[in-house]
């Protein structure tokens, strides 16, 4: 038995969402591949080292901690289960990691892309990857969320946007309003939407679809009627590459958050509304997305006084 077989069976039973369990078979693999064991009776100091080495020779410290935090999860089962008689992963610290604070996107970054996918078919369906920019900037919604928003998500009268357990990590709900900008552009998706399958769309049909208005874009024959997070993904690779400047969907959720708290006046941050937009369940998570923005720091600056002083 390897840790991949560990990873199987652990997935099959107690995972519920398609992100995490292919990230953890991941880890499960590339274990299994970089260290050449052919059982789980062979793993020892050793063989993690090779994997450390191996992953950090064409990875990040970043990389290799992911990994080992799902290694650990899986060993950890794994002797609790009687499948392993030792979790040799449980004493190995992670690297330390550079806190290099969190990317944000520059205005001229989105007015760039904007222009481009305006003036420009080489990325189609242009009009199409123009409104998932906008919906992910003013939802702040993650990758596993917009592959998952059905029209049931979707109040247009109401304007709001249900955030759904489908593409919940903690497998939580909340609601986003949507701004004025989102509904024009949902309006317009579902109308195209519609003229492709013939019909009015139904409350579980995948709102962003982009097989259905591009044949270059496959979809997954295991999920009939949704796009995959590779293909967001590869979209945003895509882009960036033909402007010239950095764009991904989770820099895009953190420019959300960090706009949703720094505004060009003196008005107080509400971090509380950033935290139920972006859905996170502990407040310093949400301050571990906000960068504050010089410009503001430098209001407060300002405001310093320097006590009075006699003469000299």
């Amino acid at each position: 038995m390897k840790m991949l077989d560990i990873a199987r069976i652990y997935v099959s039973v107690n995972i519920n969402n398609d992100d995490t369990s292919s990230t953890a078979m991941r880890a499960a693999r590339l274990f299994d591949e970089r260290t050449g064991i052919a059982d789980i009776a062979e793993i020892d100091f050793a063989a993690i080292g090779r994997f450390k080495a191996a992953v950090l020779a064409v990875g990040k410290p970043v990389t290799y901690n992911g990994y080992l935090r799902y290694l650990k999860l899986l060993g950890k089962w794994a002797l609790a289960e009687g499948y392993w008689t030792r979790n040799w992963f449980e004493s190995v610290r992670k690297l330390p990691e550079p806190d290099a604070p969190h990317k944000t996107i520059e205005p001229e970054v989105f007015a760039e892309a904007m222009k481009f996918l305006h003036s420009n078919e080489a990325l189609q369906p242009a009009w199409f990857w123009r409104i998932v920019i906008r919906f992910l900037y003013f939802t702040g919604v993650r990758r596993r969320q917009i592959v998952h928003v059905q029209l049931r998500d979707i109040d247009l009268t109401n304007r709001v946007l249900t955030a759904s357990y489908r593409g919940s990590k903690t497998q939580r709900e909340w609601q986003i309003p949507l701004a004025d900008e989102v509904i024009e552009d949902l309006r317009y998706l579902i109308r195209r939407n519609e003229n492709v399958l013939g019909r009015r769309m139904r409350p579980d049909d995948y709102v962003f679809n982009v097989s259905r208005f591009y044949s270059r874009y496959k979809s997954d024959p295991a999920r009939p009627g949704r796009m995959d997070g590779p293909q967001f993904t590869g979209f945003m690779k895509r882009l960036s590459a033909r402007i010239g400047m950095r764009i991904g969907m989770h820099r895009i959720r953190h420019t959300c958050a960090t706009d949703l708290c720094d505004f060009d006046d003196d008005e107080s941050p509400d971090l509380f509304a950033a935290q139920q937009i972006l859905g996170h369940t502990m407040l310093s998570t949400t301050r571990g997305y906000v960068k504050t923005k010089v410009h503001r720091m430098r209001m407060r600056i300002n405001k310093l006084e320097f006590p009075k002083q006699g003469k000299i």
